[in-house]
């Protein structure tokens, strides 16, 4: 606990601390000036008492205790029975919310089990080994544990911070909603993750040149460290969908040139039926593209297996991707403006449209409306000579 001292308000003193969630604030020495050094002095003793009684946890809420003057006439019976009081308030404070962060994620992930794919089961096991490691042991100490995730992260990007707390807070929803838990108390610990500065939004509307597209996809191809998602990164900047339907499609979605989009990979590492604008969508690949998929589908599959797996199993992490292999390629060709791995999919619509496509056939391609591509997704053809009438 923080070290509670008196302080000067405007001449007078003043002792302000927070215990248990809430504030106190209030006058030890009604009437003392702050340049009172025995006064002071008697403060700073008071300010003691009240840190040593916190953390013992013999703190009187309603502060009588605190206050000499206030004690004046009382009788011993009083005083007791007033600190039994604050006794039993510190305890059914303590009692709440002490339940073992680390059974409870394991009953949650034993819950959505049932209707997680085996490959997502991953993330969960990596989060019960980091709670298992953190040293603060109950839901209640939500502020340390997520303090102790951040000290204990690796790394500039804090994506994975975030997919930690979405995890660790959806398990204690579920836990309040199955009366496991009084309160979850992570729902609003998401600000203690520290932001780190964002090199481009999925709203930028920055497409790349057809050269420039094909000049990083065969970057892909060649480096030694992150060819693995170069058939990744080719079928995004083909088919224009959005990074989350590619990670979570199967072998079973494929059909011939025929692929078809029907659920999609949330932040947090589940898999959700449909799309972000419809429950399903159906494409028809060109042969280049039909090639590029079959090259990397294994020789024993199965149909529930994903096509573009993580290297280690599992789903790709979407934010570790565009950290590590996508600003490391891009870092290769230094002439190419860097962009957010995002502009893959306003890359290739721009594409389909400039290639004389209706905007009405490539808004049922890449699941929008007619309206919001020309709105939001045709990228720069100022280039493009206007017909002559």
């Amino acid at each position: 606990m923080r070290e509670i001292t008196p302080r000067d308000n405007k001449g007078s003193i003043i002792i302000r601390f927070t215990y248990s969630g809430k504030e106190y604030c209030f006058s030890p020495l009604p009437g003392s000036k702050y340049a009172d050094k025995f006064a002071l002095a008697k403060a700073k003793e008071i300010a003691s008492n009240i840190r040593n009684d916190c953390m013992a946890g013999y703190f009187d809420p309603t502060l009588t205790k605190y206050k000499p003057n206030a004690l004046q006439g009382r009788t011993k019976e009083a005083a007791i029975r007033d600190a039994e009081d604050a006794r039993a308030e510190y305890e059914a404070r303590l009692s709440v919310n002490a339940v073992d962060l680390l059974q409870l994620f394991e009953d949650y992930t034993l819950f959505k089990s049932k209707t997680l794919a085996s490959n997502s089961m991953i993330d969960y096991d990596r989060i019960k080994n980091k709670i298992r490691r953190c040293p603060h042991k109950l839901v209640r100490d939500a502020v340390q544990i997520m303090q102790w995730l951040v000290n204990d992260h690796k790394g500039t990007s804090t994506s994975s911070l975030e997919k930690q707390w979405k995890l660790i807070n959806a398990c204690c929803k579920w836990g309040v909603s199955t009366d496991k838990l009084q309160s979850n108390p992570f729902e609003d610990k998401k600000n203690l993750i520290p932001s780190t500065k964002n090199t481009g939004t999925r709203d930028d509307i920055n497409p790349f040149s057809d050269n420039e597209r094909k000049r990083i996809i065969q970057a892909f191809y060649a480096s030694d460290s992150y060819k693995y998602y170069a058939p990744l990164v080719e079928f995004l900047f083909t088919t224009g969908c959005r990074p989350e339907e590619a990670l979570a499609l199967q072998w079973k979605h494929v059909k011939g040139a025929k692929i078809t989009f029907c659920q999609k990979l949330t932040a947090s590492g589940e898999i959700e039926a449909g799309t972000k604008t419809q429950s399903k969508r159906s494409i028809t690949i060109n042969d280049q593209l039909r090639n590029v998929v079959e090259g990397i589908k294994p020789v024993k599959c199965d149909q529930d297996d994903f096509i573009f797996p993580a290297k280690k199993g599992g789903n790709i992490d979407w934010h570790n991707f565009a950290n590590r292999a996508w600003k490391s390629v891009l870092g290769t060709l230094p002439d190419i403006e860097y962009r957010n791995p995002y502009q893959m999919r306003h890359t290739a619509i721009t594409e389909m449209v400039r290639s004389g496509n209706d905007s009405a056939m490539v808004a049922r391609w890449v699941g929008n409306s007619a309206n919001m591509i020309v709105k939001r997704y045709l990228g720069d053809v100022s280039d493009i000579v206007m017909p002559c009438g």
